[in-house]
């Protein structure tokens, strides 16, 4: 398991897995492509996802995010993409 700066846990599956827990859900009711704010989350929950991003994932994310249109599909791909770019900017650093 890495978190940050090297992703290698399956994102999606620990996402849907954190927001199910938030809204006191079954993980397989979490739709990959229905917009998070559909999902019944409010701000408090959004603040706490956001928090919880933060310390496991390093991710800044805003609460706007979880609260429209982006669906979890989404944010798993930004999540693997600022994985990405962060391991190569630490080899980057690492090599010069």
């Amino acid at each position: 398991m890495t978190t940050a700066h090297g992703i290698t846990e399956p994102v999606g599956s620990r996402l849907s897995s954190l927001i199910a827990e938030l809204l006191g859900t079954n993980e397989q009711e979490i739709p990959f492509d229905r917009p998070l704010g559909e999902l019944g989350m409010d701000s408090l929950t959004a603040a706490q996802l956001s928090a919880d991003l933060e310390e496991r994932f390093g991710a800044l994310i805003s609460l706007e995010r979880f609260l429209g249109e982006e669906t979890l599909s989404e944010l798993v791909h930004q999540l693997e993409r600022d994985a990405a770019a962060a391991a190569t900017s630490a080899a980057q650093e690492a090599g010069a």
